[in-house]
């Protein structure tokens, strides 16, 4: 198909803005094993690797001076391609904010508000949808901290108090920043359960497609023998709905889950099992709050 197949300024972008640390880059594999099925529905899925160096580039000059509305199009067009697209996956755990300044001030990700908006300003006629993976504070900071070597412990944890982040700040920030953009948002630690329904969402084809990646997450976590298993069951009974395979991904899980793969080693300066404990109760509470957030898609 060519390009005059599509309208610019009619494709909506769908970010998947992190968090980092969540799937992992898993997103954008389990979506390119659908890769042409996707595209035939519309839906292109690039790999960050083929855009994160102009878009940046744009962003850049965004913040220093003007961008005009060719080089804008020019961006959307080395996208597209010449392909009849309806929508675009991005997917970087940067766009958040850098992984050594996550707790600047601290606050989670306290420029993800206008993080969020310089992405959003380079498209400002299209639209554009956020997705945004959580994770508990208590387990995601000690592995960020290890992903950046600019920075010693001090430096990167500052005066910040542990019990003191919340998510429902990063989310309004983003909310206020990009008010017409929809935000779609899910806990890290339901992910086995509910990835097809996060792989709807993001490519905007809700529960009306099958991926072929719709295990790839429970994959990780669960026996080998387990997972045999939950495939043959499901493979046999192509007429559930995903809320009955939701459940039976739930029930397999609970029974052939490795505990190695779901236990965490915390290993932080001055951290205690208590303030772990505190940390989790905490952001299971903000999770909560998040969910009854209007204008927020809570997926669980």
């Amino acid at each position: 198909m060519s390009q005059s197949n599509t309208d610019i300024r009619d494709v909506s972008l769908a970010f998947h803005i992190g968090a980092p640390n969540t799937d992992n880059g898993q997103l954008i594999w389990s979506l390119r094993k659908d890769a042409q099925p996707l595209l035939d529905r519309g839906v292109m899925i690039r790999r960050p690797g083929t855009y994160m160096t102009a878009l940046n580039q744009l962003i850049r000059k965004q913040n220093k001076e003007f961008v005009t509305d060719e080089e804008r199009e020019a961006l959307l067009a080395g996208l597209v391609k010449d392909q009849a697209v309806s929508r675009i996956i991005l997917t970087n755990s940067g766009f958040l904010g850098m992984p050594g300044w996550m707790l600047q001030g601290g606050r989670l990700y306290r420029n993800a508000g206008s993080n969020t908006a310089a992405l959003r300003g380079l498209f400002p006629g299209n639209p554009c949808e956020f997705f945004l993976g959580l994770r508990n504070p208590a387990t995601l900071i000690g592995p960020v901290f290890k992903s950046q070597s600019g920075r010693t412990w001090r430096e990167f944890a500052g005066d910040t108090d542990f019990l003191n982040l919340h998510w429902s700040e990063v989310v309004e920030d983003i909310q206020e920043r990009n008010p017409e953009c929809r935000i779609t948002v899910w806990c890290n630690e339901e992910t086995p359960v509910i990835w097809p329904s996060i792989l709807g969402h993001v490519s905007g084809l809700g529960d009306s497609f099958r991926f072929s990646g719709e295990l790839d997450i429970t994959r990780g976590i669960i026996s080998e023998a387990g997972y045999e298993r939950l495939e043959a069951y499901l493979a046999g009974r192509p007429g559930l709905s995903e809320d009955q395979r939701e459940r039976v991904r739930a029930l397999f899980l609970s029974y052939y889950h490795d505990e190695a793969e779901i236990e965490e080693e915390i290993d932080l300066p001055g951290w205690s099992q208590a303030l772990v404990d505190d940390m989790s109760e905490s952001y299971q509470a903000d999770a909560e709050l998040i969910r009854r957030m209007p204008g927020v898609t809570f997926l669980s």
